[in-house]
């Protein structure tokens, strides 16, 4: 079959991305994969204003574009989500038919995959449009942490009173006198 050379690209731009999550996720099949990098990035765009939903498209593989704009409906953004589960919940009601999908954990791969791929400043800037809390989603062992996500994770810590211990890879309770600095 003969397709020009942009759409042969976007198909194996999209490919690696959805082996990539494939892969982060230890998913059943690709099409867990897709079920979960659409729910996430809908609801990731719906929570950013118009402006910055487009320029997080403008960096995105042009298949991997159009699925994050199919449906889209820019006057009702952005949405009102502010806590981790209201997020959550959402992924999970954008993946109709996929039980197997933890939202946490697609949310996670695809946030550590958008950070792999798409320019730090930018990532930066998806970030900065988030709440406090859902900011610490941008957490991910295997993704480099931009350093407002860090500081994300950093103040949602100290606000439950917890600290990570880096030795111990778990959080452990905050001295009151470190939370009060």
């Amino acid at each position: 079959m003969d397709r020009p050379a942009a759409i042969n690209r976007t198909v194996q731009e999209a490919d690696i991305w959805l082996n990539e999550l494939l892969e982060d996720m230890q998913a059943a099949s690709k099409h867990t994969a897709y079920a979960s990098l659409r729910a996430v990035l809908h609801e990731l765009r719906d929570r950013l204003t118009v402006d910055e939903a487009a320029q997080l498209a403008a960096q995105l593989p042009m298949l991997v574009c159009g699925l994050y704009f199919n449906s889209w409906k820019p006057a009702a953004n952005p949405t009102r989500v502010r806590t981790v589960q209201e997020f959550l919940d959402g992924v999970r009601d954008r993946a109709p038919g996929h039980e197997e999908i933890d939202p946490d954990l697609a949310t996670r791969c695809v946030f550590a995959l958008l950070a792999r791929h798409v320019s730090p400043g930018e990532i930066d800037d998806v970030i900065r449009q988030l709440p406090m809390e859902l900011r610490a989603l941008w957490t991910s062992p295997r993704a480099e942490r931009s350093a407002i996500a860090e500081a994300a994770v950093t103040l949602v810590e100290i606000d439950r009173g917890t600290v990570l211990d880096e030795d111990a890879g778990r959080a452990s309770p905050t001295p009151p006198t470190e939370v009060a600095r």
